[in-house]
């Protein structure tokens, strides 16, 4: 990609036995680092923020973390636009000056073990990529928004470039106002649109760009009508939205909506009633009674077909959305099975909560389908993180190291034109965008990002892409 850095995957994939593809030679130097440093200090222990529904949790089943990773791809034969021109009406550099990232992380407290995961990400990021004159500076916002206060204030003493993190979106509600006096740009971990704009980007996976992806893709390949299984809570409700924004476009239109209780555990009546199960059992029953009245032998037969049926017909729509994950999905998947939404007939779409092979083991969860970021890398680098720390990484995790990254690449760049960094917007919305460990992304000046997803679908213990994610992005049109 000539000399944008645009691409920054991590080269160890090559000494692990992953070539990377069509890599600039720039990143071959960038694989040589020295003198890199890492301060941390952890704040006092606080009390920790509830999470947003919408934004994820820790649970390894439930993988509850609209946050994936990127797979390094690179447009083949593109023109670039150089995203770092203006780094070119910079001054030069006198003296010893670094470029100084701010990374505020959940290190105490309830969530102090993703904390720590984000933690060790960034670390590898650091080794891979930095260059001699780059520096994080962490602090610990102990998980609470009064914590990220204390964390960001603590940062911007430090005089940093740059900040990273936090996790939720409450603790970057509150760092906000803090950051844009100091005009210094966040990337944070949040999927919460709502905190974005002016400054502050949020990277953390969305789900109203799964489902654009998804329901974009079961359009292609036929659905028509949608009927939506939702959580009555922030994130079902902004799959709702998401699906009504996008049936305008797609052609899918939005047939049956029903929301639960995501704290009931018994959703028999619910699952029943989204199913239409009354209407269509009765149906059924009715049916059988005029074939018997009518007594002909094409009668006759036709109500032999019958046999061990349960309901007359399918429920009138083509797909249900389920957007939830974990036990809770496991709960109801067999459900909507034993309630007659035939996965052979109705096809099952989640969002990126459905990201664990285990969910396969479910016999109705085969053949779903769900939008999430190519899982093409992920393999190599969760392997490469066991062996340094002894545990799998939570999925999220390459947030952290894709954001260091990038971080990383911009001053790699300054540095070797001995100019000062610069994460202007115009540098961090280059519209080419970036390409990571889970694919390509870029940033919006309002502060949304965007991914290239792919389509991937359940098998047993075994996920597989069935739709892959694009290697670049179509140009923006304003």
């Amino acid at each position: 990609m000539n000399s944008t850095l645009a691409t920054f995957l991590v080269g160890f994939f090559a000494r692990f036995g992953r070539k990377a593809v069509s890599l600039p030679l720039i990143l071959a130097t960038l694989l040589i680092v020295s003198a890199c440093q890492t301060t941390m200090k952890t704040g006092p222990d606080a009390t920790v923020e509830e999470p947003p529904v919408a934004e994820s949790t820790t649970d390894a089943e439930t993988t509850q973390t609209e946050q994936d990773a990127f797979e390094a791809l690179e447009a083949e034969g593109a023109t670039e636009q150089e995203p770092f021109a203006d780094l070119q009406n910079q001054p030069l550099i006198i003296g010893d000056y670094k470029t100084k990232v701010g990374v505020l992380l959940p290190l105490s407290g309830r969530h102090q073990e993703v904390g720590q995961a984000l933690m060790n990400a960034a670390q590898l990021a650091l080794f891979d990529l930095a260059g001699e004159k780059f520096e994080l500076v962490v602090r610990d916002t102990a998980g609470t928004a009064d914590g990220a206060r204390r964390a960001m204030e603590a940062v911007l003493q430090e005089k940093v470039d740059l900040v990273i993190g936090p996790l939720f979106a409450t603790s970057v509600s509150a760092i906000t106002p803090l950051a844009r006096a100091a005009g210094v740009s966040v990337l944070s971990f949040s999927n919460d649109q709502a905190v974005a704009g002016n400054g502050i980007y949020v990277l953390g996976l969305t789900p109203e760009e799964q489902i654009r992806r998804v329901v974009d893709y079961a359009a292609s390949q036929g659905v028509r009508r949608v009927a939506v299984f939702a959580p009555d809570d922030d994130y079902g409700r902004r799959v709702v939205s998401a699906l009504q924004i996008q049936s305008y476009g797609s052609g899918v239109e939005l047939a049956k909506l029903s929301f639960f209780n995501p704290n009931d555990p018994d959703l028999n009546d619910e699952v029943k009633a989204i199913a239409s199960y009354d209407q269509r059992h009765q149906a059924l029953i009715s049916h059988r009674a005029q074939l018997r009245a009518k007594g002909d032998a094409a009668s006759l037969k036709a109500l032999r077909r019958l046999t061990g049926r349960d309901t007359l017909n399918p429920p009138g729509y083509d797909a249900i959305i389920v957007p939830t994950g974990g036990k809770q999905l496991l709960t109801i998947a067999p459900l909507m099975n034993y309630y007659d939404i035939d996965p052979s007939q109705v096809k099952y779409i989640g969002t990126a909560l459905w990201n664990n092979p285990k969910l396969g083991r479910e016999p109705a969860l085969v053949g779903s389908w769900y939008a999430s970021p190519s899982p093409a890398h992920w393999d190599g680098f969760s392997n490469r993180y066991q062996t340094l720390y002894g545990k799998e990484p939570p999925r999220l995790v390459t947030l952290a190291y894709d954001s260091v990254a990038l971080a990383a690449v911009v001053a790699r760049q300054a540095e070797s034109q001995s100019i000062k960094t610069s994460y202007s917007q115009q540098v961090l919305t280059n519209p080419q965008g970036f390409s990571g460990l889970d694919g390509v992304f870029r940033l919006h000046p309002d502060g949304r990002s965007e991914r290239g997803l792919a389509v991937l679908t359940l098998k047993r213990d075994l996920i597989e892409v069935v739709d892959p994610a694009p290697a670049s992005f179509a140009p923006l049109v304003n």
